[in-house]
């Protein structure tokens, strides 16, 4: 039986061998809890050595799991549909009044930052949405011609992605409702991102879970790179 819906399917990236955090666990109950229809498809080591994407296999080489996971949520999404969910995303509702839509994500507030949400993205098998996001994988290289690392976040991607497809430009407003194009929606932070009582379907505690701390340096630069892009400095 077919259906013009998302299907019911999440999925998440857990790659490296540490063991999932007490986080991790907690978030991932609250999926079962809140959508227990829905099949929950975790996306692993064994799913890198399957994957001849030249950009995957470099940052495998790197040890570098975010980045990965980058090209795994977007090639989960285009080949299967479903809902993609960062392992620090805690659910607090159905996610079923969204399964209508061809694309949906939301805002995040980083630390004053405002940018396109990649932590929960939703997407029917095919969107044509994830499908230029992903080829832009095609011939990406993670470790460059001088051996440096490309630490460009799924962030930047998609957010100079929407700029170009849609001229939807900064400053961002958080607390509105942005349609893409027809049943493609961004939501306001509240939704996915920022808790607020009794509006907020799931919260983004920003752990960065398999995050080593010798990777410390990685974080602090990419949210250099991030705040020189948008033109947001801000001061611990």
């Amino acid at each position: 039986m077919t259906t013009n819906n998302i299907p019911k399917i999440i999925h998440y990236c857990w790659f490296g061998n540490s063991p999932k955090t007490k986080l991790v666990k907690k978030c991932i109950a609250s999926w079962q809890k809140y959508l227990p229809e829905y099949e929950i498809r975790e996306w692993n080591n064994a799913d890198i050595l399957n994957c001849n994407n030249q950009y995957v296999q470099e940052a495998y080489k790197a040890k570098k799991w975010a980045f990965i996971s980058d090209y795994f949520r977007l090639y989960a999404l285009y080949n299967y549909g479903g809902i993609y969910f960062d392992t620090d995303n805690e659910v607090f509702k159905s996610f079923d009044e969204f399964l209508h839509l061809d694309f949906f994500s939301g805002y995040e507030n980083f630390n004053g930052l405002i940018s396109p949400f990649t932590a929960v993205v939703g997407a029917k098998k095919g969107n044509s949405i994830i499908k230029d996001l992903l080829d832009e994988y095609n011939d990406l290289h993670f470790i460059k011609p001088n051996g440096e690392y490309d630490l460009c976040t799924n962030t930047t991607r998609i957010t100079n992605y929407f700029k170009r497809k849609y001229n939807f430009i900064e400053p961002y407003d958080e607390n509105k409702t942005k349609t893409l194009e027809n049943n493609c929606i961004i939501f306001p932070s509240c939704i996915f991102c920022q808790y607020k009582e009794s509006i907020s379907y799931a919260v983004h505690h920003f752990n960065a879970s398999w995050t080593k701390k010798k990777e410390a340096p990685l974080k602090k630069m990419i949210k250099k790179i991030l705040r020189k892009i948008f033109s947001v400095y801000n001061e611990k």
